[in-house]
């Protein structure tokens, strides 16, 4: 089964994380996957590429295949894209150096992602099982959900906050997280100097009290400090915060300095959570340093899902937990899904978009996307998932079209 994509279409208009491409992987055998991606820049260029690189080859080569993109190895003989280097047996060239895409992390991972995702899904199709038996089986039937929530509009509201909690709750949801530097904004002083005010620290604390009050003891509340903040402010929010039993404090300082993560771990009682953006070889990095007490993927940037997998596997080798980062809409998040049943070692799985709803929508399936503060997975080969045609034409960006 030889492969002929993948393609690509836009749902949402515009840049922003509320636009998202689905990408489509067919086969001369008729059957293909669906993947999504975020439309950051220089994603459609990566797919593109991918598109004319990798036509003709294996589809069940999928490791293979991404790889190659990422990492850069060892590619067949490709008169689209002729190269130099040694002939091996089966017509493979070695070359002398990575492939002219092979970049771990930012848009060339990016699109490998969501054509990894896809071909996930593609092959599932083909041998008619589930992507999570492709993953290695599952260990549960679902996998646990947990919601990002936007700020209230009038943050300094703390009926809002409570309100919104008490939501949660009764949506069936048993975690939740909060993005700090959006949580009192009217207290921001210097947007460019890393650093958190006493007053804002309060005005921080007493929303997530007001939340902790509403939510109730038992509930799970993270927050994410967005890579924002310097090493002492760090440390002075999370030990101000200690009260709440926060699940985790996220990317408390630039993701781009370990040591300074491992400097935050040492002087707070709060795990430290890492790596939205990483790829597998910053993990162990981080993991390396001390630097992290969970990892924190997602499968839309780390590489697709065959690396989220390989990222839980590398945690659970140093007896560490995962939760998967989520900035997808309802296939990415179906697909996250997969790779969490997966995986022995997994907490949660992140949704970020509850209050935009085409977003979880815009695929369909036998079962809701959400039931009990979960995604349950059947076993509909593949990721069980097709377009809803008519809501996506509804949310197409300016001069975008359906795949035929």
């Amino acid at each position: 089964m030889r492969l002929v994509g993948p393609r690509n279409h836009g749902v949402g208009g515009g840049t922003s994380t509320l636009s998202k491409v689905i990408v489509r992987v067919d086969t001369d055998a008729g059957v293909y996957g669906l993947g999504e991606v975020d439309n950051f820049m220089g994603v459609r260029e990566g797919l593109a590429y991918m598109r004319d690189f990798f036509r003709g080859r294996d589809a069940f080569t999928a490791r293979a295949l991404i790889s190659e993109m990422i990492y850069g190895t060892v590619a067949p003989h490709n008169p689209l894209t002729p190269r130099q280097g040694t002939v091996m047996p089966g017509g493979a060239i070695a070359v002398s150096m990575c492939s002219p895409t092979a970049t771990p992390w930012g848009p060339v991972a990016w699109a490998a992602s969501g054509v990894d995702i896809a071909l996930c899904d593609l092959i599932g199709k083909a041998l008619k099982t589930p992507a999570y038996v492709l993953l290695g089986g599952k260990y549960r039937d679902r996998a646990k959900v947990y919601l990002d929530r936007s700020s209230p509009d009038d943050v300094t509201d703390l009926g809002a906050w409570e309100k919104m909690a008490a939501e949660t709750v009764a949506s069936g949801f048993t975690q939740m997280k909060f993005d700090i530097d959006y949580m009192a904004t009217e207290c921001v002083g210097d947007i460019w100097n890393r650093t958190l005010s006493l007053r804002q620290i309060n005005r921080i604390v007493e929303r997530l009290q007001a939340v902790r009050r509403a939510a109730g003891p038992d509930f799970e509340i993270c927050v994410d400090c967005h890579m924002q903040y310097n090493v002492p402010d760090a440390i002075r929010v999370a030990n101000a915060l200690e009260s709440l039993n926060l699940l985790w404090l996220e990317d408390p300082t630039p993701i781009t300095n370990p040591d300074s993560c491992a400097e935050v771990r040492a002087k707070v009682s709060v795990p430290i959570c890492v790596g939205e953006m990483f790829i597998a070889e910053q993990f162990r990095l981080f993991i390396d340093r001390g630097a992290c007490d969970i990892l924190h993927p997602d499968v839309l940037f780390c590489g697709g899902l065959h690396e989220l997998r390989r990222i839980a596997d590398y945690a659970e080798l140093h007896h560490l937990p995962v939760a998967f980062h989520g900035n997808g809409g309802a296939l990415a998040t179906i697909a996250a899904a997969h790779a969490g049943v997966a995986s022995r070692n997994f907490l949660g799985l992140e949704y970020h978009f509850v209050e935009s709803a085409w977003v979880g929508e815009f695929v369909r399936r036998d079962v809701p996307l959400f039931r009990d503060g979960h995604v349950e997975l059947t076993d509909a080969p593949g990721l069980g998932v097709e377009l809803d045609r008519e809501l996506c034409r509804r949310h197409l960006a300016p001069g975008e079209s359906l795949f035929d």
